[in-house]
């Protein structure tokens, strides 16, 4: 048993995309917090991880960004491709293979929003993303908060890595979804072991706009963090992190 999020993201396909568009968690948690780690964008080379239907692909286009996007789940890059047309270099792709349709040092910043907690391996992945980022690279990462998953799905072992199953009721039907937990500790270390260092870290509250869309879960925001993001930046030679 894995996590599958090409059959997932599949099987919702517009129903998905809906609720994205709306939801509390994404446009009114997820997305404010990724944009706000990734502001600089004008001018600069931007590669989406996992673009889903292309919200987020959308906004980095608007703000000058020349972006490449993939997602694993055709779909979703069906919808991508819809909504942003020819502005973006969209395209299938699998993150946990290499990306050899990237050049080396090509990239200045990687978006990864709401993807690596369907990766077990993580380790060529950032391989990877060393290789295609250049000098002055940045990543902006949003995952499952490990401590939440944890506590939520009731575990008796933080420490391991596994994987979670989890259930979304969307436009009536449901939808089961399977993702990896890990430990803080572990994303750090495999940060360091390519070379990067955490810049910025985030446990944010959604913005206040969503206290009228969703009350009940605006409230919960407030006391329990959903999503964990993170910006990091690639270490110099001989650099040690702060």
């Amino acid at each position: 048993m894995k996590s599958n999020p090409s059959k997932h993201y599949d099987e919702m396909g517009d129903a998905y995309i809906r609720k994205n568009e709306t939801s509390i968690h994404n446009a009114y948690y997820n997305n404010p917090a990724i944009k706000s780690l990734s502001s600089e964008v004008d001018g600069r080379k931007v590669l989406e991880v996992g673009c889903g239907g292309g919200i987020l692909t959308e906004w980095l286009i608007s703000e000058g960004a020349n972006v490449i996007a993939f997602d694993i789940s055709e779909k979703m890059v069906e919808h991508t491709k819809k909504r942003v047309g020819s502005k973006a270099d969209v395209r299938v792709a699998d993150l946990s293979k290499p990306l050899d349709f990237i050049e080396s040092d090509l990239i200045d910043i990687i978006i990864a929003s709401l993807v690596l907690h369907y990766i077990y391996n993580w380790l060529p992945v950032f391989e990877e993303f060393r290789r295609i980022l250049n000098k002055n690279g940045e990543i902006v990462i949003s995952v499952h908060h490990p401590h939440a998953d944890w506590k939520w799905f009731n575990r008796p072992n933080y420490f391991k890595k596994e994987l979670y199953e989890d259930t979304w009721n969307i436009e009536g039907k449901s939808f089961t979804i399977k993702f990896y937990h890990r430990t803080l500790a572990n994303m750090y270390a495999i940060f360091r072991k390519f070379g990067f260092y955490v810049d910025v870290l985030l446990e944010p509250f959604p913005v206040k706009e969503a206290k009228e869309i969703d009350p009940k879960s605006y409230e919960h925001l407030l006391t329990n963090p959903q999503f964990l993001f993170l910006r990091l930046k690639k270490l110099k030679n001989n650099e040690e992190p702060i």
